[in-house]
């Protein structure tokens, strides 16, 4: 079979061609899986998410419209399902320990080892115990997900989303002050910052 473009690519898997089909795999398994396993880190999980993703668009052909690239259709729909899968799988301490390789920029000379392992523990106990909405925006933004893409996944309002994240951190900065009076509050807002740059 002859490649075909996007439109008729997507004219051809609509009307059921199993080859279109298999040249869309093809074409973007790849990308896909990458992009999955760069979130992830993990083999398994970014292929089943991936498998996922092309099932779901296989069923829903005849109804999937799709008025952008396929390319950042299919970006959209893996956000998507990551977001669901961080919720669905509650990956808290993952999240908390990715925030915290990134405090290793300043964690030399700026704070002890043992202190970054109290505040660690710190925000570890917080984020568990804020409400489920909160819980799982702010563990997403610390994902580097937008405003918009949590809105959408989780079926919040941008508002709802961006008041939890500003409730959030502050009740983090609140917390970090009471149980680490020792650390200057610019590194707070530091602190604050690379967990939802």
């Amino acid at each position: 079979m002859e490649m075909l473009q996007d439109n008729q690519l997507m004219q051809a898997i609509r009307a059921g061609n199993e080859q279109a089909f298999a040249q869309f795999f093809d074409e973007y398994w790849a990308y896909l899986y990458r992009e999955a396993y760069f979130r992830l880190k993990n083999h398994d999980d970014a292929e089943d998410i991936v498998q996922e993703i092309f099932t779901s668009f296989w069923q829903n052909r005849e109804t999937t419209t799709i008025n952008i690239s396929i390319k950042a259709y299919l970006a959209g729909a893996l956000k998507n399902k990551l977001i669901r899968h961080y919720t669905k799988n509650n990956l808290h301490q993952e999240t908390v320990d990715h925030v915290l390789r990134q405090m290793t920029v300043f964690e030399e000379g700026v704070l002890d080892a043992i202190t970054a392992k109290e505040i660690q523990h710190t925000i570890n106990q917080a984020i568990h115990h804020f409400p489920k909405n909160m819980h799982d925006i702010i563990l997403l933004r610390m994902q580097s997900f937008t405003i918009a893409e949590i809105s959408k996944a989780l079926g919040l309002s941008p508002q709802t989303v961006k008041n939890n994240t500003t409730m959030g951190l502050k009740q983090l900065k609140d917390i970090l002050s009471k149980e680490h009076p020792e650390v200057s509050s610019s590194l707070y807002a530091f602190i604050l910052a690379l967990i939802i740059t």
